[in-house]
């Protein structure tokens, strides 16, 4: 089934590994093939992964766009839940984690992607705790 986008002026989706700014006023376009699909809110760019539960969602972010490298991706994934752990060992990361592992281990990235994001509120709620 076809996947159907509305894009707000200046909004920008990656597309496979491709960048696609719209120009115009709002847009529609359709996507007819199975790619990899993300807006530019949900893209976290390898700058802007400043904390550990950032770093976790870029690199599955890579396996979601570059599945041929999706090896490599594995390796630094999980070196960097092992430095989570060891930074921040906190039960509430190890449910989520494990979540995210499985998808991850099933082939499904971008719902990887999706519960990464719990990871990320955690993280930041967690933080806010510590400084505030």
């Amino acid at each position: 089934m076809p996947l159907k986008l509305t894009l707000k002026p200046n909004e920008k989706v990656l597309i496979g590994t491709a960048v696609i700014t719209n120009a115009g006023q709002k847009a529609e376009i359709t996507i007819q093939n199975t790619v990899p699909v993300l807006r530019e809110k949900d893209i976290i760019t390898e700058e802007n992964a400043d904390t550990h539960a950032k770093k976790i969602y870029h690199v599955i972010l890579n396996m979601y766009i570059d599945p041929a490298n999706e090896q490599k991706y594995h390796k630094i994934y999980f070196k960097l839940v092992k430095e989570l752990f060891n930074a921040v060992p906190n039960d509430g990361f190890i449910g989520l984690v494990a979540e995210i592992s499985q998808k991850i281990l099933e082939g499904n990235h971008y719902r990887a992607l999706k519960i990464c994001k719990k990871l990320l509120t955690f993280e930041a709620e967690l933080m806010a705790n510590v400084t505030g």
